[in-house]
């Protein structure tokens, strides 16, 4: 996974107060708790990885497998194309 890091800012004070002690409660970084809550909303769990996607959101295996097939076919790198 990659390290992309961001800059947040006019976090209000209630906000940090709770991600602080959540914190220290977990004896995780502050940073981890962050990263934690951030992935606890948008995917529902903190355990992602790079495949993770939004499938749960419509709470389908798939949203449609011809458009999966797709996705996968277009992923594919032509070797003859970077040659």
């Amino acid at each position: 996974m990659s390290n992309i890091q961001y800059t947040i800012r006019n976090i209000p004070s209630p906000v940090d107060k709770v991600i602080r002690k959540r914190s220290k409660q977990t004896g995780k970084s502050f940073n981890q708790t962050v990263v934690d809550l951030l992935s606890l909303q948008t995917f529902g769990t903190t355990e992602i990885s790079e495949k993770t996607n939004f499938d749960w959101l419509f709470n389908k295996k798939s949203l449609d497998d011809n458009f999966d097939k797709a996705i996968r076919d277009m992923s594919q790198i032509d070797e003859k194309l970077w040659k």
